[in-house]
């Protein structure tokens, strides 16, 4: 099975997972409920083309498309919409749609292109599951295995570098937001702990032992306790948009129309960003060429550089933590997913625990 099949296989099974017990139908019916209860909306509601979202999305939430009509002020509204919503069974141990929606919210006023929010279900009145509407912004996002299929795989190689350069950008607004400003220190919250990785070191770990898988939480505790002592020191704290993969950047050409995907966001460094897809690729696409014209690693760091004026620092380090975090989310879809799935995608899954120990043995953490 190759890396396509593995991508498109993960997202498929993620997706029936949280459409489980429900139907299109279903939802459409749910969805013209919300869209009556909003106070500027008048009849006659219309909702249609339900649909899950393409191959290239991720499967840690609810997602699906959709179309309505209605009135909005006496005036006649239609448009494409994107719901979200709190899956029945999901990856994480916590998932608050209320914080995704505000943060969005707040990027709004920002120069970080991200969907319009439009309506707030937080506690599941109207669609029987937490959940939220935002404008569908017009773009194409890739696979996860981006390097063999997709929006990237498929451009010129002159292209390519554009779309590379593109995503950098969006990730340089991103760390560029005056966070506290926009009033988003709610995030210190997030978890326990006085300093950013930590706190975020410990979200993970909070989210591993709720998971109860023993083997791994022996594994990692080690780990986690040497990231916490040897948090580098002065570094300057940024948005970070925590899931920082092509497949949550939409293209509409070589343009980023918006960024997607905020419910792993947290206040961190900007090597937390820079470094997330060079570990994410090793998980998933270790081995696979790539493609002319797209940035390596190499090249992505410099180029981020050059349009910040921020050097890059502590890397060992902040490469070890991405490992640490993305190997956590690997042992939690491997919870997540029923024993025949496991069979097809537990070899991919288990790497990145795998690619952590490596990456921490290299560093002299002690393991059990």
């Amino acid at each position: 099975m190759d890396a396509a099949q593995i991508s498109s296989g993960i997202v498929e099974h993620s997706r029936q997972a949280r459409l489980s017990g429900t139907s299109p139908e279903l939802w459409r019916k749910r969805l013209e409920t919300l869209i009556a209860a909003q106070p500027e909306v008048s009849g006659p509601i219309r909702v249609q083309d339900v649909k899950p979202v393409a191959e290239a999305a991720g499967g840690s939430n609810g997602t699906l498309l959709f179309r309505a009509s209605y009135r909005a002020d006496g005036q006649l509204v239609e448009k494409a919409f994107v719901l979200r919503f709190l899956p029945t069974s999901g990856l994480f141990h916590h998932y608050d749609v209320k914080e995704q929606f505000d943060l969005q919210r707040s990027l709004e006023s920002t120069s970080v292109p991200v969907a319009s929010q439009v309506w707030l279900d937080e506690k599941g009145k109207y669609l029987e599951r937490p959940g939220y509407v935002m404008e569908r912004v017009e773009g194409t996002s890739s696979p996860m295995a981006w390097m063999t299929s997709g929006i990237i795989h498929d451009a010129s190689p002159s292209d390519r570098r554009k779309m590379s350069l593109a995503y950098l950008s969006a990730l340089a607004d991103i760390h560029a937001v005056d966070w506290k400003a926009l009033g988003l220190d709610w995030l210190e919250e997030r978890a326990t702990g006085t300093r950013p990785i930590e706190r975020e070191t410990n979200w993970y770990w909070d989210a591993l032992v709720w998971s109860k898988n023993a083997e791994y939480i022996r594994m990692f505790e080690p780990i986690r306790n040497w990231l916490i002592a040897n948090e580098p020191d002065d570094m300057e704290i940024v948005l970070c948009h925590g899931d920082a993969n092509y497949g949550n950047y939409l293209f509409k050409g070589s343009t980023v129309t918006a960024v997607l995907d905020w419910e792993m966001s947290f206040l961190g460094t900007r090597e937390c960003d820079v470094a997330f897809m060079y570990i994410g690729d090793q998980i998933l696409l270790d081995g696979v060429p790539v493609p002319e014209g797209c940035l390596s690693y190499e090249e992505r760091k410099a180029e981020y550089e050059q349009m910040t004026g921020h050097k890059l620092q502590h890397l060992a380090y902040f490469e070890l933590f991405v490992a640490y975090r993305l190997g956590i989310i690997n042992v939690l879809a491997m919870n997540h997913f029923p024993p025949e799935v496991l069979e097809s995608f537990g070899p991919v899954m288990r790497r990145g625990p795998a690619i952590c120990r490596a990456r921490a043995e290299a560093l002299g953490v002690e393991l059990n």
